[in-house]
């Protein structure tokens, strides 16, 4: 037994295999905050809305065609211009998208800039209008300032 006391060829094993299992628990941390830096960096691309800004202007195109196809019908009706009909019914959009985007928490704000009509005149067709966008969710603000958008297909 004695032999054993003095015998130190054991601590050279011992030894290594500390320091083998810390430089194995190293890359393991090392590996798991590369995981976490990748899964960040993925998900702050998923957080940014791009799906929620484009499909606002979708909506906001299409709507202005219907909006210039009403105006039309309206003014075969009415006594007031196609603009003015189709000004009061693109207000009544903007206030429509503005509180359907509020009770999400973005702030919305679709204005008309101007109206391009036919001829120079207020009675006829509307070709083109300008509209301003401007989206806010509080991370993320995005205007198109101003937003060309063809009504006449």
């Amino acid at each position: 037994m004695e032999s054993l006391k003095d015998d130190t060829k054991g601590q050279w094993i011992a030894l290594s295999g500390l320091v083998i299992s810390l430089i194995l628990i190293g890359l393991a941390a090392l590996a798991n905050q590369a995981m976490l830096a990748g899964y960040h960096s993925s998900n702050a691309a998923l957080e940014f809305p791009k799906e929620n800004i484009r499909e606002l202007n979708l909506h906001t195109k299409d709507n202005a065609r219907i909006i210039r196809d009403l105006s039309l019908s309206i003014n075969q009706t009415s006594n007031e211009t196609v603009p003015v009909i189709f000004e009061n019914l693109f207000d009544s959009y903007s206030d429509q998208v503005k509180k359907l985007h509020a009770v999400h928490g973005e702030t919305v704000n679709v204005s008309l800039v101007s109206i391009n009509s036919t001829n120079g005149t207020y009675n006829h067709d509307i070709d083109m209008i300008l509209v301003n966008i401007r989206y806010n969710d509080g991370n993320t603000y995005y205007a198109s300032e101003p937003e060309m958008i063809e009504v006449r297909e």
